[in-house]
């Protein structure tokens, strides 16, 4: 194999490999490790003190989130089975793997968007206050993450 195809198949790899960690990542609640958010305590919005009225509409935009965000979801997981199988075949073909490749950043792109929409409309029920308290808990929630991967990788990130 030439050079230029080992390092086409080397950046392929990369790609492929990097969509599949962020849509597992994306997937899933949490910071992707079972029982991790047990550690860091209660959900956010259970801190915000929420009145029944903000529940019921958080409850409902949440319920219509699921009926958008889960078929996505669906057929992210699927698009990256194909794509992983894809990327066995012999003789490996490119230009599948990045037409496939795109069509699941393009899936993925509508779930960020899917879920995006969700917290916006989330955010329209909080009172000012509450939005205050919701950006403290967050970046408390980021940095007891921060300090957890560098426990467990010894790495931080700087975001």
């Amino acid at each position: 194999m030439n050079r230029g195809k080992k390092v086409m198949s080397g950046v392929g790899a990369l790609i492929i490999s990097s969509l599949l960690v962020s849509s597992a990542v994306l997937a899933h609640p949490g910071f992707g490790r079972p029982g991790m958010m047990r550690r860091m305590g209660p959900p956010l919005l259970d801190q915000l003190q929420l009145s029944d009225d903000q529940r019921a509409q958080i409850q409902t935009i949440f319920a219509s989130g699921r009926d958008t965000i889960r078929p996505l979801a669906q057929q992210l997981r699927k698009k990256h089975a194909t794509l992983r199988e894809t990327t066995r075949n012999q003789p490996f073909d490119e230009t599948v793997v990045r037409s496939q490749a795109r069509e699941a950043a393009d899936i993925q792109a509508q779930l960020m968007v899917a879920r995006a929409q969700m917290m916006n409309q989330v955010l329209m029920v909080l009172t000012d206050e509450q939005k205050a308290r919701l950006n403290e808990l967050r970046a408390q929630r980021f940095q007891q993450f921060q300090e957890w991967r560098k426990q467990h990788f010894g790495k931080s990130t700087q975001s």
